[in-house]
């Protein structure tokens, strides 16, 4: 890689758009959970780099190790250099169902995950001359070149098999750094620096003929089962690097960094402040082609990247580092405390634009960051690594067992985003007097899963994960948040009614009570999906009955979304 990010880490069709507004009070500390389970990968080098879960609670991680490791009574032996595993934690069980090997004899290796159903992904690139991904082999395009991998396995249950991997390359250096799901498409995210690479029928020419520069991509592909083609690439503004990917429905997020002056993001051109910006840009799915919504900056003058995303309705979630001495987020504005340090914030998607709503920051006086985010309603878990011998999440102060800024420790953190602002309400750490770092978080019911790399040996609580001196561990750990077992009612249609409708100039919004749901958030979309209106309203516990005014609306058919706690349901509704 040619970015700062490899310090850190080993989408017009015409639609609704689903949007969630979660709101909460302010945010206070409170105790963080406890770790109840660790586990780590036995061998002398492995690191996982990605972490999803599926509906039933079971854990897929995806990860890099020479040499012959075991996941439990699983174990997987490398064919030369460093290959690439993809696991199945079951937390029924509370241990591995099954481990898959990929790769060939050079150095390759998988940086994204994704689960559908029995569909399991996983994409990142190869440098061997041919990789193996169960029977089915690619060919690297050019000798001493990196190709791009994507590849599909079905999960059987106790045991999984590869469906089908599709490759991209040319005769240089080009690696995947992100996937996201959305029904049965998938998109996936990269860099590539050979000046011309061809994904599918498109072909991407990259925007400086220097041959050390990467520039970024986007790509679609469909997955017909036992098959998989491209439908449509996009280029990613040039020198603009993405490293994470989400999705929801037809519209792809993605963020990153971007150097070297404009840059452009379709018809969108955002410019350079310094070294390294954040972008946050909106892709619009539209079948067979695609189109930028919409493309935000932030930072300063320094090297500032994002290096996590994760969407709940309209909330659009950014994690990454900042070493600007102050770095904008739209108007709202963060200082750091050394070097790098800890950012999110959030953008409020409106369809064809977008705003910063809010933005933190954490970390000490050293090199601190974040490097996965995850949402469940008003709740984000944040985590990385930190490598101050102090860093402050709100409240809470994580005091680093290495005291070294190049030997951090992980850790996860909980904020709660209350609308207009957002507080850290706990934040806790893992490691030990080596380098330990977070790659991966995920949620499932009322867990929080997280994984990454330990050396030598980490702490989690009172549960060790030992390791050989010298070596590398990959690890899966998980706890319970408390409030995560609350529960809401779901949000039927019996529950939500709108009258008189037709309307002229108001209509009633009724809502039953949703107990442990203070407020309501009604969005109006016109019949292209675009918000034309969005209120946010105390929820009674009696229920609401709010007039809704139309003044002003042009006659037409419209629809109401109401988004209250972890449930939305939409109605129609027509304007005369």
């Amino acid at each position: 890689m040619k970015h700062v990010s490899s310090l850190w880490l080993g989408w017009p069709v015409a639609g609704l758009f689903l949007i969630m507004l979660w709101l909460a009070g302010p945010a206070a500390r409170a105790q963080a959970p406890a770790w109840q389970m660790a586990t780590g990968a036995g061998g002398a080098y492995s690191k996982v780099t990605a972490t999803t879960t599926d509906a039933s609670g079971n854990v897929y991680s995806a990860g890099n190790f020479t040499g012959t490791i075991s996941f439990g009574a699983i174990s997987l032996t490398s064919t030369g250099g460093t290959d690439m595993f993809i696991t199945k934690w079951s937390r029924s069980s509370g241990s591995f169902v099954w481990a898959q090997r990929a790769g060939g004899t050079a150095d390759d290796y998988a940086a994204a995950v994704a689960v559908s159903g029995a569909n399991v992904y996983v994409a990142g690139g190869f440098a061997s001359s041919t990789a193996g991904f169960g029977s089915i082999v690619l060919s690297n395009t050019a000798i001493g070149a990196n190709d791009v991998f994507v590849a599909k396995l079905a999960d059987a249950g106790t045991t999984a098999a590869f469906s089908w991997a599709q490759q991209v390359g040319g005769v240089g250096f080009e690696g995947a750094s992100a996937l996201a799901i959305s029904g049965s498409n998938v998109y996936m995210a990269g860099t590539f620096s050979s000046q011309t690479i061809t994904i599918g029928s498109t072909i991407l020419t990259k925007s400086s003929t220097n041959p050390i520069i990467d520039n970024g991509f986007i790509a679609k592909l469909s997955d017909a089962g036992t098959t998989g083609s491209f439908a449509w690439a996009q280029a990613c503004g040039g020198r603009a690097y993405p490293n994470r990917l989400a999705a929801s429905g037809a519209n792809v997020y993605v963020v990153g960094n971007f150097t070297g002056g404009p840059t452009s993001f379709g018809n969108i051109t955002l410019t350079n402040v310094a070294y390294f910006d954040v972008f946050v840009a909106k892709l619009v799915d539209m079948g067979s082609i695609s189109s930028y919504a919409w493309a935000q900056q932030a930072g300063g003058t320094g090297a500032d990247q994002a290096f996590a995303v994760a969407v709940s309705g309209s909330n659009v979630y950014v994690a990454g580092i900042f070493d600007s001495p102050t770095a904008s987020f739209g108007s709202v504005t963060v200082a750091t405390a050394g070097t790098f340090d800890v950012f999110v914030t959030k953008l409020t998607d409106a369809g064809p634009s977008s705003t910063f709503t809010w933005a933190v920051r954490a970390g000490g006086t050293d090199s601190d960051a974040a490097t996965a985010l995850a949402v469940s309603g008003t709740s984000l878990y944040l985590a990385g690594g930190i490598g101050s011998t102090a860093a402050g999440f709100g409240n809470s102060t994580l005091t680093n067992a290495a005291n070294t800024q190049f030997n951090q420790d992980g850790f996860v953190a909980k904020l709660t985003d209350a609308g207009s602002s957002a507080g850290f309400i706990w934040a806790k750490q893992l490691g030990g007097a080596g380098d330990d770092l977070v790659n991966a978080v995920a949620i499932n019911g009322t867990s929080l899963y997280v994984a990454g790399y330990i050396s030598p040996s980490a702490s989690f609580d009172n549960q060790t994960i030992a390791s050989p001196v010298g070596a590398t561990v990959g690890f899966l750990a998980s706890l319970t948040d408390p409030t995560l077992t609350a529960t809401t009612p779901a949000l039927s249609g019996a529950a939500f009614t709108l009258a008189p409708n037709p309307a002229h100039t108001s209509t009633t919004v009724t809502l039953s009570a949703l107990p442990g749901t203070a407020s309501a958030t009604l969005t109006l979309l016109d019949a292209l999906g675009r918000a034309v209106r969005t209120t946010t309203v105390a929820l009674p516990p009696a229920g609401l009955r709010h007039e809704l005014n139309l003044t002003g609306l042009a006659p037409g058919l419209y629809a109401l979304r109401v988004a209250a706690g972890p449930a939305t349901v939409t109605r129609r509704l027509v304007v005369e």
